[in-house]
């Protein structure tokens, strides 16, 4: 499974390097939390140690927790992902100025379900290893189950199957990819986003609790040996992955997801599809700024270029990461590969050239397929990719576009044979044959003939 922090500037400014990822030690007998300084929500961790958590978790009388002092080791940490750590804002006291977060650990998300630990270790069978489906820098993921109108935790296959995603307790990520999920899905509510349920909060560990979605993740269906995806399946979780980033962009204030990749969108049992992760979403530009600078995040093959270069980033920087899945639906590749020979290695580059040409652009489709789409709809999606793929964000075309543009190309359907013969001269089968030669999906054998 995969996770906006709002806060966006009115002006643009450079974040700062990352902060320290020691883990900072917990409040010890806090008596009286209205009085206690405590600072806004959705604050990074601050680099000095001896600070209290933004999220401090409810007192237990008796009970003294110890701050710890070992350095973590980053053993799940992604390579392609770096966390984002914004200064330290200005600490203001309960009720004055912006709200704290008080001492119980409750976020202000009246649609949420604030859970104890107990009750989520009951569902996950206290997250044992069968359980597990899913890992990634934030931490496991396991599958549990709670009752449907309650949420209180139930056996298995009793009640609604859910999500429970925890923090790995080595990760410097986590609590601000868990402060960013909880802000931003408490927020947003949008059929083409995964729904969040709730969270926890308590003995130094963070959990969210999702809608569970159980034919999983865009990436596995498209990259793995299992039954291949048909045409209209992928036109249709394209089209609706392509909702839900317009719903992003057209909100009150534009929100960059900047991690959009096929692994970030999510299946039910009927292949509708929910963008999820939204631990690096950000605000976008406000004031008639353009663009916002920050440190570069997110996953390489799928970022944009000027993002990459210069650190700033564009609605439309989205818009190229969209491109790169959408190449992904046509080829069945992946944006990155170093098993390929190396000038295919970097799908983009490789296939930018082909995009223009129908008869390559039928030797680079995804073989699974086995021809089994219009072509007339194939060769306008690629025109619509080289567009999502423009250098300058500026030529990239906005999603309200561009899901016009599939929802255009899902009424093309395909064309009886023997239409294409007549039109053809009765030769389209020897002239759309494809030799694979040239393909990344076949092996060259050095026959010519």
């Amino acid at each position: 499974m995969g996770n906006c922090c709002p806060g966006g500037s009115s002006s643009v400014r450079h974040e700062q390097s990352p902060v320290s990822t020691k883990p900072l030690p917990v409040v010890k007998n806090i008596q009286d939390p209205v009085k206690k300084v405590l600072p806004p929500p959705l604050v990074a961790m601050p680099p000095a140690r001896g600070l209290k958590p933004k999220f401090p978790a409810a007192a237990v009388p008796g009970r003294t927790t110890r701050p710890v002092d070992t350095p973590p080791r980053e053993k799940y940490q992604e390579k392609t992902r770096s966390v984002e750590c914004p200064p330290l804002k200005r600490v203001e006291k309960l009720g004055v100025g912006r709200k704290a977060v008080p001492p119980s650990g409750k976020i202000g998300t009246p649609s949420l379900k604030m859970f104890s630990l107990l009750d989520l270790k009951t569902a996950t069978k206290n997250f044992r290893p069968e359980s597990m489906i899913g890992e990634g820098g934030f931490g496991q993921v396991f599958k549990g189950w709670l009752e449907e109108k309650t949420l209180a935790p139930s056996r298995a296959g009793v009640g609604i199957p859910v999500a429970v995603k925890k923090s790995n307790p080595d990760s410097a990520q986590g609590l601000h990819e868990w402060q960013c999920e909880v802000r931003f899905l408490g927020k947003f509510h949008h059929p083409n986003l995964v729904k969040l349920l709730g969270y926890c909060w308590e003995e130094n560990q963070f959990l969210l609790v999702y809608e569970y979605l159980p034919k999983g993740s865009l990436e596995n269906h498209l990259f793995s040996k299992g039954e291949a995806l048909t045409w209209d399946t992928r036109l249709k979780i394209a089209i609706e992955a392509a909702q839900g980033l317009t719903f992003l962009h057209n909100s009150e204030k534009s929100v960059i997801y900047r991690d959009f990749k096929a692994s970030n969108i999510l299946l039910d049992s009927n292949f509708h599809a929910k963008l999820s992760d939204f631990g690096l979403a950000k605000n976008g530009p406000i004031n008639g700024f353009s663009h916002v600078t920050t440190r570069v995040m997110g996953t390489q093959g799928y970022a944009a270029p000027e993002y990459m270069a210069t650190g700033h980033l564009y609605v439309r920087s989205d818009v190229y990461g969209f491109g790169v899945v959408l190449l992904e639906l046509l080829t069945g590749l992946r944006a990155l590969d170093p098993t390929r020979p190396s000038a295919q290695q970097n799908l983009v580059e490789w296939a930018k050239p082909v995009l223009t040409q129908k008869k390559k652009i039928q030797k680079m489709m995804d073989p699974r397929l086995e021809h089994k789409y219009p072509i007339m709809a194939v060769t306008r999606t690629a025109a619509l990719i080289l567009q999502c793929l423009e250098t300058d964000p500026k030529n990239r075309p906005p999603m309200d576009d561009v899901l016009r543009e599939l929802e255009i190309v899902r009424t093309i359907r395909v064309e009886p044979k023997v239409e294409r013969r007549k039109r053809s001269g009765g030769d389209s089968d020897h002239n759309n044959r494809v030799n694979g030669y040239g393909s990344p999906h076949v092996r060259r054998t050095g026959r010519t003939g």
